[in-house]
């Protein structure tokens, strides 16, 4: 069950530091608490274990902050011991360096060493009241002891430490034993009644039968000391110190033992055991057992209390051929008998996720859960193929970096089918971003060989003649006209055929437009368009240039305009510390378009050949979020 966050105490401040060295803290106001461990390990069980005792001492759950290596994390914990991660920031996001230097702590507080083997042997006494109870416990334990000295009333008697702690928890509790030591744990007192039994049989055979027979209606599981909670060494004449074991089940016979001693209420279920000799006339000796007094000291008694649960079992079969008859269903209908997996992963991130390295089974946080959800998006195939166009009549508005990691995210977490083409009518840079194949080839050695490709004999396998592969990102380049002295330019019908070669091989085809929008091939483009996204940097030019685009294409058609609405921006920080630039932009694109994603400043975007695994971590994510919004449109 998940912690109830309003119930979380801010006061006092609780914080904890977790240090490289296998040392740290735990601070609750005041108050500080070190521990020490061997490995890291051990070092975070005992911090797990003083908030832990911390959260049982306080009565309510507790918020904790918690530097580590691995960042900074708030913690919930709840009194009874289960721990959530409220939030989670990388030390990758935090400021350097991280952990930051410690800074002299206040020695005003209480200092209180905690090695890592104290935490674990302490657990036991979390849950433990004050320590004047222990001590008032001991005392009156004492004197119980001391009035039942008789070994016979000791072996009946003496219990556990923790059972007479339960016991003393209620007010009164030692004073009704002290006065009536045996009315309470009658049941206790059976050894004794067999010791008896061998010397006086005739008196207390008629009580053990009373006695049986209520154990018998109250059910088999009350007729046996073991089934009751107790274990009761068998022979009597042991020395005194054999005592009862289990004590933490006594409760349950208390509740159940008065049928045992109360055998009047048992002629009640007569009435409902008459009806049944109708229905069972060949069995009449059964049936009248049953009626004889509870308290007859003759041996049918027992017997006849074992028949009166078989006595009732003719009653359930009778209603047994109508409902059959009235469920019956087509088994079409039928459910399936395979229930869906409800288990999540365990946490792999954060806290959370540094804790699971160690044993532990927590769950996954808010973030990482948004993260696994945006996985799941981008993982997904469709029933068709489906286009993506990346547009801005701007040059530089990153335009291809978009097209790359696009398509990096989608073939990483999809599974391949992906092709990223450079659909620049002249000459455009995507081959230059891109780890380049064992041959040249580009967009004009497809239209060469487009009869043989849209063959229906041709296979995969004579594509890869024409695309770069990638091999860390999965994913397929078609570059664009690389020949500096060529004049082709890309006509409509040109990139009808490409993409339809594209559509036969790829799942998901990712265009990288030119910087003219009124050309034939980017006309033609957006004709064949599922997902519109246009990308721009934090520099004001590049966002106009952009909020143009979208304008000439919504004048284009019906289609277009539907595209524009639900277009994805993506603005890319130009510059370090430019958050406030890209959230001001953001904001003003967000009340137009369907969607607008923010993507960090990351200098591996800059300049060179890019690969996802070279981002940041906080730029992988950001992509992997721009990823999931454009499969949502698809």
């Amino acid at each position: 069950m998940a912690i109830d966050r309003s119930l979380a105490l801010d006061e006092p401040a609780i914080s904890a530091l977790l240090r490289t060295d296998h040392t740290g803290f735990l601070r609750v106001g005041d108050t500080t608490r070190t521990l020490h461990g061997t490995t890291e390990g051990e070092a975070l069980q005992a911090l797990i274990q003083l908030i832990q005792d911390e959260a049982s001492h306080i009565g309510r759950p507790v918020r904790v902050t918690v530097r580590a290596r691995t960042g900074l994390s708030i913690l919930l914990a709840a009194p009874d011991g289960s721990i959530e991660e409220e939030s989670f920031v990388p030390f990758e996001e935090l400021p350097q360096p991280w952990p930051p230097p410690e800074t002299p702590e206040a020695e005003s507080g209480e200092v209180e060493p905690v090695e890592a083997e104290e935490a674990e042997a302490e657990e036991p006494e979390a849950g433990e009241s004050e320590p004047e109870h222990s001590d008032s416990d001991a005392v009156e334990a004492e004197e119980v002891e001391a009035e039942h000295s008789e070994p016979d009333a000791v072996e009946a008697e003496e219990v556990e430490p923790e059972h007479s702690e339960a016991e003393q928890s209620e007010p009164g509790a030692v004073e009704a034993e002290q006065s009536e030591p045996v009315a309470d744990e009658s049941e206790h007192s059976e050894p004794i009644s067999d010791e008896s039994e061998h010397s006086e049989p005739d008196a207390v055979e008629p009580e053990e039968f009373e006695q049986q027979a209520g154990e018998q209606e109250a059910g088999e599981t009350l007729s046996s000391p073991v089934a009751a909670g107790r274990v009761i060494d068998s022979d009597v004449d042991d020395d005194d110190d054999e005592v009862i074991s289990e004590q933490a089940p006594m409760p349950a016979p208390v509740s159940a033992s008065p049928p045992a001693f109360e055998p009047e209420p048992e002629p009640e279920p007569e009435p409902a055991v008459a009806e049944p000799p109708l229905r069972a006339a060949p069995e009449p000796n059964s049936l009248a057992t049953p009626a004889e007094p509870p308290g007859t000291p003759g041996t049918p008694a027992p017997p006849a209390r074992e028949a009166q649960p078989h006595a009732s079992t003719p009653q359930t079969p009778a209603p047994k051929a109508p409902m059959s008859a009235q469920t019956r269903r087509d088994l079409l209908d039928a459910p399936s008998f395979l229930a869906p997996t409800t288990v999540a992963d365990p946490a792999q991130r954060g806290f959370a996720g540094f804790l699971n390295k160690f044993g532990f089974h927590r769950s996954p946080g808010p973030r990482e859960k948004a993260e696994r959800a945006d996985i799941e998006g981008v993982s997904r195939h469709f029933d068709a193929h489906r286009t993506v166009s990346v547009i801005n009549r701007k040059g530089g508005a990153n335009k291809t970096p978009t097209v790359v990691n696009l398509a990096a995210v989608f073939a990483r977490y999809g599974g391949g089918g992906v092709l990223a083409w450079d659909n620049n009518e002249t000459m455009g840079t995507l081959g230059w971003r891109t780890e380049p194949g064992a041959h040249g080839s580009t967009v004009l050695d497809v239209l060469g060989n487009a009869d043989d490709l849209l063959d229906a004999r041709a296979e995969f396998g004579q594509m890869s003649s024409f695309v770069h592969h990638q091999q860390a990102d999965k994913f397929d380049v078609l570059r664009s006209d690389e020949d500096p002295s060529g004049i082709h330019e890309m006509t409509a019908d040109e990139v009808d055929i490409v993409h339809s070669i594209a559509a036969k091989y790829y799942r998901l085809i990712f265009m990288d437009s030119g910087n003219s929008d009124r050309a034939e091939n980017w006309l033609r483009m957006i004709d064949h368009t599922d997902q519109l996204v246009v990308p721009t940097t934090t520099m004001e030019d590049r966002a106009q240039a952009a909020l143009l685009t979208l304008q000439a294409v919504q004048s284009r058609s019906e289609k277009a305009a539907d595209l524009a609405r639900n277009a994805v921006v993506v603005v890319s920080e130009w510059q370090p510390k430019e958050s406030s630039i890209s959230q001001r932009m953001a904001d003003d694109f967000r009340p137009y378009v369907r969607d607008v994603v923010i993507v960090p400043f990351d200098p591996a975007l800059k300049a060179g050949r890019i690969q996802y695994d070279a981002l940041n971590q906080a730029t992988r994510r950001a992509w992997l979020a721009a990823a999931a919004s454009v499969a949502r449109g698809l």
